[in-house]
């Protein structure tokens, strides 16, 4: 027999041995190794950390401070004020009329910075009781400075400002501070292939 007609009878044998053009889909490489390929990443999420609170100490300053200064200048400008229409024939001014332009601006600019300079601090304090304390303040005044006119211009101003700081801060409540949170979230990176051979990063998890 010869050498063709034995191959011809182990062909047709088995046929499905033997590999045909156009007829086998291997598996590409890079397919087998994706299966099971798996990298685990974790995210931490840290909330920003609160502003930190001024103490009672710098807060009180600020606001004898900012209120003392406004209150200075509209004293000033309502005891101007004051004096000019008081003005007599003689070119001089009233000294009550001047008093009571001094104490009413400085009082004005008064109840107005103290509480807003207490709420930039956080301090949360009630304006009412501000204007209570430099209401008592002012009683004090006047009663220190009765049948002097110049003795309350003195001591009229700072028992004001101090009543008025003293009630602001006696009902200030601080804010308290947000505790810092802090959140994990588990990421699942997946490399990833396609038939035609190309490769990527498929990223997943919950956000």
């Amino acid at each position: 027999m010869s050498l063709l007609a034995v191959t011809t009878l182990l062909i047709a044998a088995a046929p499905g041995d033997v590999p045909r053009a156009g007829t086998e889909s291997l598996e590409h490489p890079l397919l087998a190794v994706s299966g099971g390929v798996e990298a685990d990443s974790t995210v931490h999420a840290v909330a920003e950390a609160p502003r930190p609170q001024a103490s009672r100490t710098v807060r009180v300053v600020s606001e004898v401070l900012v209120a003392g200064a406004a209150g200075t200048l509209t004293g000033a400008l309502g005891g101007y004020v004051g004096c000019i229409g008081s003005l007599s024939s003689q070119n001089s001014c009233s000294e009550g009329t001047v008093a009571a332009g001094l104490l009413t601006g400085f009082g004005l600019a008064v109840a107005a910075m103290v509480p807003l300079t207490g709420s930039y601090f956080d301090a949360r304090g009630s304006p009412w009781v501000s204007w209570f304390g430099q209401a008592l303040g002012a009683g004090a005044a006047f009663a220190i400075g009765s049948g002097s006119t110049s003795r309350l211009m003195w001591f009229g101003p700072p028992l004001m400002l101090a009543g008025a700081v003293l009630g602001y801060e006696l009902s200030a409540s601080p804010a308290p501070a947000a505790p810092r949170s802090t959140s994990v979230e588990r990421v699942s990176v997946i490399p990833s292939f396609g038939p035609d051979g190309r490769a990527g990063l498929v990223v997943a998890g919950r956000f």
